[in-house]
C-alpha cells in the first residue's frame, strides 16, 4: 500500500480526536512534528484496515476520511496530506 499521501492516523474512543481518547500514529515526512509518534509500520496497518472498511466516511474536505464503530465506540481516522476526493 502506498501511503505517501497519508500524513497520521489515529485510533481512539468515539467524541475526541485530540490525542486524550487515543492514539496517533504520523508517517515519516519532512514536515512530520518532532514531538511525533513516527510509526510507519502503524500508520501502514491502520490505513490499510481503514480504507479497506465497508463503512468508510469521506470528510466533505476530502483532508481525511473515518470510520466509526458504535459497538466498540471507537473512531478510526486517516488524515491525508494532500485532499482525497
Amino acid at each position: 500500500m502506498d501511503i505517501s499521501n497519508i500524513k497520521k492516523v489515529y485510533s481512539g474512543r468515539i467524541g475526541c480526536a485530540c490525542g486524550c481518547m487515543g492514539k496517533y500514529s504520523y508517517n515519516d515526512l519532512p514536515d512530520t512534528p518532532d514531538y511525533a509518534n513516527v510509526n510507519v509500520r502503524s500508520v501502514k496497518i491502520m490505513a490499510k484496515r481503514i480504507l479497506n472498511d465497508s463503512a468508510l466516511v469521506y470528510s466533505d474536505c476530502g483532508r481525511y476520511a473515518y470510520v466509526e464503530e458504535k459497538v466498540r465506540n471507537t473512531s478510526k481516522i486517516v488524515y491525508f496530506v494532500n485532499p482525497v476526493v
